[in-house]
């Protein structure tokens, strides 16, 4: 069982990072998604003077004692924001690195379930990786819609990838996992 199972999770895992890659890398749509401040410098500058530490923050924010929200009405908006002041944007190697590292424990875990699982035919084996995939999807992207109002179209492009990128790690998950 060990061997298909670290074959699988291996290749998988980095099929499903490869799908991630290309999905943000090469194909325009989340790039369509991320809109551009008017201002940056502005921004920038003002979210320096007023976020004294990194970490999150929101506009209203959730201890009530916040009037910022009820003084404008209906026509301010809800805003979330992460503040990390020490990311290095040229520095990708780390990310990289853990992002394929996540995704072959990801794919270890769903190779190894789907091992747990009655004997299946090729085919069912795909479905079953890729509603790992759908549940991680719905379980990982649609609460940031729930709770913090991302936009609908953000949360159902994070989900397709999900779904696509584990439908693509089936395939090769369901083709080198034999009990």
């Amino acid at each position: 069982m060990w061997k298909p199972l670290v074959r699988s999770s291996i290749i998988g895992g980095i099929v499903v990072f490869l799908w991630m890659m290309i999905s943000w890398t090469v194909l325009p749509f989340h790039e369509m998604m991320i809109k551009k401040v008017k201002n940056p410098t502005e921004v920038i500058s003002c979210v320096s003077r007023n976020t004294p530490e990194d970490g999150i923050y929101t506009i209203p924010h959730m201890d009530d004692g916040d009037t910022v929200a009820s003084a404008n009405g209906d026509k301010s908006p809800f805003i979330f924001v992460n503040i990390n002041r020490s990311v290095e944007f040229s520095a990708m190697t780390k990310p990289i690195i853990v992002g394929i590292i996540l995704q072959i424990i990801g794919a270890f875990l769903l190779t190894y379930l789907l091992l747990q699982a009655k004997a299946m035919k090729f085919w069912k084996k795909v479905r079953f990786i890729t509603i790992g995939g759908l549940t991680v999807a719905l379980l990982g992207a649609v609460p940031s819609w729930n709770w913090w109002h991302y936009p609908g179209s953000w949360v159902f492009l994070e989900c397709l990838d999900y779904v696509i990128g584990w439908f693509l790690g089936g395939l090769v998950i369901a083709k080198l996992s034999k009990k």
